[in-house]
């Protein structure tokens, strides 16, 4: 049995795949320690090809490829668990690239443990062009970015993101993979929905949430997201879910959540002064944009 599956969804992205696994190649790492599962999200392009060229100048690495049929990424990681031989599954989206002492560290932290682990690691932006003056570090969630500095667990309201994230196989036999009925009703959810969702189940059952700061993804962001319609549109369907959530939860929470988002608008404004102080004009509009699209989302506008 593994030690490690590293779990890789994909699709229409066969440049950012192959570099991710142009990553492994830098890394030093016992190879017969770690498989990777290749999961094909009905790619439009030949994956397998890609996959098999690379195994074919890198015997060394254990690489597989699997497609799968049902479109989501919730399928891909699904059949990643379904697939998966080794005792602690890691989860990075095909648009990472590994830490160059990414595996190193898996090995030297995890190799022998024997209890139950979930948690995720750093994952650090990489903008496609120079990262926009607007963007401030309440906007970074919407890119996955996670940077909780020296601590050692999420924090309650926190969790990790598939972009890096660990969770030992034996804790899915336990509390059941991702939960594919979330997109019920629905066409979309906001990012994150299914992380947080899975990890409320993990951490239902007793297990803590640990965050690694020495396990760093450079995360790559293309130009056409790095737009404010697109932080919008994520920011208000946020909103609109959580309405969702407290509304079935009964009136009483939903009142509790506009009075948050009403304490929420009280802490933009005096952050505010001090992007304003420093000169940060942009980063304090966006700052007033970004509360008010979780309030029209939350308050159903």
């Amino acid at each position: 049995m593994k030690k490690f599956s590293i779990i890789i969804p994909t699709y229409n992205r066969p440049g950012l795949l192959s570099e991710l696994l142009g990553s492994l190649v830098v890394q030093r790492f016992n190879p017969e320690d770690f498989e990777f599962l290749i999961i094909d999200n009905n790619s439009e392009n030949d994956v397998k090809k890609l996959i098999d060229d690379f195994k074919h100048r890198h015997p060394q690495y254990d690489i597989k490829y699997f497609h799968e049929s049902r479109q989501g990424e919730q399928y891909a990681w699904n059949r990643g668990i379904e697939e998966a031989q080794g005792k602690l599954l890691v989860f990075v989206d095909d648009d990472v690239r590994f830490h160059q002492d990414y595996l190193a560290t898996l090995e030297k932290d995890f190799a022998g443990s024997q209890d139950d682990i979930a948690g995720g690691g750093k994952v650090v932006s990489v903008f496609e062009y120079q990262k926009p003056a607007w963007i401030n570090k309440y906007v970074m969630p919407f890119f996955a970015e996670i940077n909780l500095g020296e601590k050692s667990r999420f924090p309650k309201k926190k969790h990790p993101y598939a972009t890096n994230m660990l969770v030992s196989k034996n804790i899915f036999d336990k509390v059941g993979k991702f939960d594919t009925e979330l997109l019920k009703d629905r066409t979309t959810v906001p990012p994150g929905s299914f992380e947080r969702e899975l990890f409320g189940r993990i951490r239902a059952a007793g297990v803590p949430v640990y965050y690694f700061h020495d396990l760093v993804v450079w995360h790559f962001i293309p130009r056409e997201k790095i737009d404010k319609t697109y932080v919008k549109e994520k920011a208000i369907e946020s909103g609109k879910i959580l309405r969702e959530i407290y509304k079935e939860k009964g009136f009483l929470w939903y009142f509790y959540a506009l009075w948050m988002e009403f304490v929420k608008w009280l802490a933009a404004v005096i952050l505010s002064f001090y992007y304003i102080f420093t000169t940060q004009w942009e980063k304090a509009g966006m700052l007033f944009k970004l509360r008010w699209w979780r309030s029209k989302g939350l308050m159903g506008f």
